[in-house]
């Protein structure tokens, strides 16, 4: 992509602009000190309100790159200058889980099962060792790498920008993370999250992968939301995949539960259940409540 960046930071050459979100932008860089390619994000003015704000961020910022983890994109720093908030990070050759689902439609059950294993593993490593959680999990913020290493992004930057991001269900614009894949709990707005909330992020991440639809395809954002914390129930994944086994449609219900009580407890238990699904076995049964997740189960 060809654009002059607005901006300037201290030590960076911006070379190019490698994608746009409604609330960053990623460039390509190269950091002068030590000429290495990067990737930087840069924030939305939004984010630059006020001495606390920046504080937050800067703490929040700097555990997210005290995790060292090869499924995890590495943050290499984090700052504030001339009114941009801004993350430096590993520059990742590569493609998103996000643009394979574009390019092919769908990703066979064990493909998304092998990349949600991964996906499990890192986020058990920043979660156990460092209390940290994504909540912004879905096919874009995770990448392969050119050897077929797959990586989390953004990790530890969704926490960050919760410093102003805050609001209750029904509203898109208040609300941390990305509709289609959000937790019930996040659309509440609870401040107490913890790895079950990207439990269902990603399932709602391999149910996309798989059925080439979002859980809720076709409604707005704020129907979207709706459906999350209501009794809505998107079609079984064997619905729109016949050949998907009872056992992968079993382990999507679990991680889907709308009452975190009745999902995983923690990642372990998580690639304790992949494991089992991918070699075709049930997942250890749950006991969800009828419309207590939001996938529903066909007879």
């Amino acid at each position: 992509m060809s654009e002059i960046p607005a901006f300037k930071l201290p030590n960076f050459e911006v070379l190019e602009l490698l994608g746009r979100g409604g609330m960053a932008s990623v460039w390509k860089a190269r950091q002068i000190s030590l000429d290495r390619l990067v990737a930087i994000k840069i924030l939305s003015p939004s984010f630059a309100s006020d001495p606390e704000d920046i504080r937050r961020f800067r703490l929040e910022a700097h555990a997210a790159a005290s995790l060292k983890h090869p499924g995890i994109v590495q943050v290499y720093d984090a700052n504030f200058s001339d009114g941009v908030y801004y993350f430096v990070m590993e520059l990742v050759d590569g493609y998103t889980i996000g643009d394979l689902v574009r390019r092919k439609g769908r990703i066979t059950v064990e493909d998304a099962l092998i990349v949600g294993e991964c996906v499990a593993v890192a986020l058990d490593y920043a979660w156990s060792l460092h209390q940290i959680i994504h909540c912004d999990i879905k096919p874009d913020n995770i990448m392969a790498d050119a050897d077929g290493t797959v990586k989390v992004t953004d990790l530890g930057l969704c926490r960050s920008l919760k410093m102003v991001k805050s609001g209750t269900a029904g509203n898109a614009d208040e609300i941390l993370g990305t509709p289609a894949y959000m937790s019930p709990e996040q659309v509440y707005g609870n401040e107490k999250l913890d790895c079950r909330s990207d439990i269902y992020a990603l399932g709602a991440t391999l149910y996309h992968m798989v059925t080439g639809r979002m859980l809720f395809q076709g409604k707005t954002d704020d129907e979207m939301i709706r459906c999350h914390v209501d009794a809505s129930q998107a079609p079984d994944v064997r619905t729109l995949v016949p050949g998907a086994a009872s056992g992968f449609a079993l382990l999507l219900e679990k991680m889907l539960a709308k009452d975190p009580d009745h999902r995983h407890h923690d990642w372990k238990r998580v690639l304790e259940d992949l494991n089992r699904v991918l070699k075709g076995h049930a997942p250890w049964p749950a006991l969800i409540p009828p419309k207590g997740s939001s996938m529903e189960r066909n007879a």
